[in-house]
């Protein structure tokens, strides 16, 4: 996963040094699309996308505004999986009691000469490879306690209504909130921009233009327009306040 697009030879590089050191390596392209340096997105899509992955999986995630600076390349060890990329909060979800976390400090586990703008293919698709055939995470690197983690912005719960807030729009223009379905009764009027929806659909379907409220994969509340755009028609973005009132017995 990373921010490269497919305009560059970047994906294809990084590929390359991988199956050069470990050609067995199955390669799986979760997205190249991230918005440039958008951590908050790539972190979203990885979260949501990692549990579908068999145990043992390599995750190498690069969307790096700070390549070349101090910040740290790190290693994160979850129970089943492993991610590889930049120490600036991409990991966040992942990061727990029981996470494992190496500060990637082992040069003889890089390429031999070092990019100070290419640190994916130089640094993290070599440890990648290297974790792939079996090498240790504490080869590689220094344990670490003290991570970069993003401020995840938290739904405020009050008496008679939930507030959120939207953190991700998908390709089709959806909505996607911070709010999880265990906090959404099924009767609760949902209102964003000053449009409210009453009670949740089951789908994205319904006559065309309207406006949707539904619980998506991802299981958290999202707002949707029926065969359009509710990013586009409402002019809602990543931010836009979402609440949920809860219908009075």
């Amino acid at each position: 996963m990373s921010d490269f697009g497919l305009d560059d030879a970047y994906v294809g590089i990084v590929k390359g040094v991988i199956l050069s050191m470990f050609p067995r390596a199955i390669i799986i392209d979760i997205t190249h699309n991230i918005k440039p340096q958008n951590i908050s997105e790539a972190s979203y899509l990885l979260f949501t996308s990692a549990p579908y992955f068999p145990p043992g999986t390599v995750h190498l995630a690069v969307v790096d505004p700070g390549v070349g600076t101090s910040r740290r390349p790190i290693l994160v060890q979850t129970r089943e999986q492993f991610l590889v990329g930049p120490d600036n909060g991409l990991f966040t979800d992942f990061i727990n009691d029981d996470a494992k976390i190496f500060h990637l400090n082992r040069p003889e586990f890089f390429l031999n000469h070092i990019s100070q703008t290419f640190h994916a293919r130089d640094i993290f698709a070599p440890v990648s490879a290297h974790l792939a055939s079996g090498v240790s995470p504490e080869k590689m690197g220094e344990p670490i306690s003290n991570p970069c983690l993003l401020n995840r912005p938290k739904p405020e719960i009050k008496p008679d209504r939930i507030i959120g807030q939207v953190i991700h729009i998908d390709r089709f223009g959806d909505l996607i909130t911070n709010i999880p379905q265990k906090l959404v009764p099924e009767n609760a009027i949902i209102r964003i921009m000053g449009k409210e929806i009453s009670g949740l659909s089951k789908n994205y379907c319904g006559p065309s233009g309207t406006l949707l409220a539904l619980i998506g994969s991802s299981g958290l509340l999202e707002i949707s327009i029926a065969s359009d755009s509710a990013s586009l028609r409402l002019k809602a973005g990543v931010g836009q306040p979402v609440e949920v009132i809860f219908a009075q017995s």
